[in-house]
């Protein structure tokens, strides 16, 4: 029988060093016009950001996340990452 094995959330920034870091600089441009605690709570743990065709999908954790993200941090995120779209869903 396999064993499941907990790992411990991994903060976005250091994944996507290792699985996207064409992303990098569209973070670390966010980062600095953000507070430090707001990055950390609402971007650094987001679950996943994937970008094409001029959209950045954001999955995060919390509903209450993707609320406040969406109505605070729009325009942000869109100037960072140079895209016309910011999508966000929450999965729980």
């Amino acid at each position: 029988m396999d064993m499941l094995k907990w790992e411990p959330f991994t903060p976005l920034v250091e994944r996507m060093e290792q699985e996207s870091p064409e992303l990098l600089a569209g973070l670390y441009a966010l980062k600095e016009q953000m507070l430090p605690a707001e990055f950390e709570k609402y971007i650094n743990s987001l679950i996943r950001v994937r970008k094409g065709n001029g959209m950045l999908l954001l999955i995060t954790k919390k509903e209450m996340y993707r609320s406040i993200i969406e109505s605070r941090f729009v325009p942000l995120i869109r100037s960072s990452f140079g895209v016309d779209r910011v999508q966000i869903i929450s999965q729980p």
